[in-house]
């Protein structure tokens, strides 16, 4: 039986095969999309050495390809998702949120799991943290987060969606309970900066980019409701967490993507090592096979980050249109939260939308039990609904 959907797919996926010459002969180049939490000129650096150079030497010469790294998803104009449309891209390494949204909506293949290496260890998960400054004895436990003000990551992060739901299992519901928002994207640095300045009393971000950038600031950190041992795959994880783990980076291809170059590209990251400069370059040590993104697209699916069509909200969208409140609650209008931001003198960090007391009391839709909707009938129309 042909399943006409996912020949759709890879009808799509062909367009994005590009034949350049090469030395006077055609070779087929693929394109291989790059996100990570830097600087678009800081990704190509980290980067270009293993996707680009490293592959293109390699990967089986005698498969007459080459690959191409660019960058995605650090502005609009770069979205992962429309440059798939548009055929302009074979293979995305990002984190597993970001993975799991092609994955899902492009039916695109997950390849290979990256293992960082950093601080003489080698991991292949991800942690999230839930922290805030360890003089702020006010905040000792998540359930002290309630009526605080809270930093948030990337919405596609896995940290974003794994922290929420840590939130909810100590009974804290990121827009009913919190007092402001303030969502960073992937500027985690600036996140991190004001929780030290006290500007916010608590963050939420991936352990793996505090350690790694900024181990000076750890003595500084409360972490909360931090996992004991924590593993991955039957491997102890070396770094707190306040949260359940997830893959680290992964690589996912379009399903166009013939087998014998897909295979190579498998055996060539998998023979790499934390020896080659290539693999220093990007903090890689090597790649695994691919770990499963389950928990990280359910997490992502409870935290409404996918459409009706089955594909990722905007990273770029606005914010609020994730938002979901408890029954008898609903979200305020932009104006009223930036009023009661105002009323309540919380000022935004510059260049970051922030939201206060989200979940406003729901005075439009009033339920009344059966009995009192028959007396105010009777009283007023002399109406017998009995």
């Amino acid at each position: 039986m042909v399943n006409w959907g996912k020949c759709t797919a890879v009808a799509v996926a062909l367009i994005q095969m590009h034949v350049v010459t090469i030395a006077g002969a055609d070779v087929t180049e693929y394109k291989v999309g790059i996100w990570y939490s830097t600087t678009k000129e800081g990704t190509i650096s980290m980067f270009r050495p293993l996707f680009e150079d490293y592959l293109n030497r390699a990967v089986d010469s005698n498969l007459n390809v080459r690959f191409k790294v660019v960058v995605v998803d650090m502005e609009e104009s770069t979205l992962a998702e429309d440059l798939i449309d548009a055929g302009e891209l074979d293979f995305l390494f990002s984190n597993a949120g970001r993975v799991a949204c092609v994955e899902k909506a492009f039916d695109w293949i997950t390849i290979a799991t990256g293992r960082n290496h950093f601080l003489g260890h080698d991991i292949g998960a991800q942690s999230t943290i839930i922290y805030s400054l360890k003089t702020n004895t006010n905040i000792k436990s998540i359930e002290d987060l309630k009526s605080k003000r809270i930093g948030l990551p990337l919405i596609h992060s896995p940290s974003f969606s794994i922290g929420k739901q840590e939130l909810e299992s100590h009974g804290v519901n990121l827009y009913k309970d919190s007092k402001q928002l303030v969502f960073y994207g992937s500027e985690y640095a600036n996140q991190l900066f004001d929780v030290l300045k006290e500007n916010i009393d608590a963050g939420i971000v991936s352990g793996n980019y505090l350690f790694q950038n900024y181990p000076d600031q750890i003595p500084y950190l409360r972490f909360l409701n931090v996992l004991s041992n924590a593993s991955w795959e039957s491997e102890p994880f070396p770094f707190p967490t306040s949260a359940p783990l997830t893959p680290t980076y992964t690589l996912a291809c379009s399903p166009a993507i013939p087998y014998p170059v897909k295979r190579s590209v498998e055996r060539a990251l998998a023979n790499l090592s934390v020896a080659m400069p290539e693999a220093q370059a990007a903090g890689m040590s090597t790649f695994t096979t691919a770990a499963s993104l389950f928990s990280t697209r359910a997490a992502m699916e409870s935290a409404n980050l996918f459409d009706a069509a089955g594909r990722c909200v905007s990273p770029f969208g606005d914010v609020r249109d994730i938002m979901r409140c408890p029954k008898g609650t609903a979200v305020d209008s932009e104006e009223g939260l930036a009023k009661r931001c105002q009323d309540n003198h919380l000022s935004c960090p510059a260049g970051f939308p922030c939201y206060c007391s989200v979940c406003m009391a729901n005075t439009y839709v009033l339920v009344y039990p059966g009995e009192v909707v028959l007396g105010i009938s009777t009283a007023l129309f002399g109406m017998n609904l009995a």
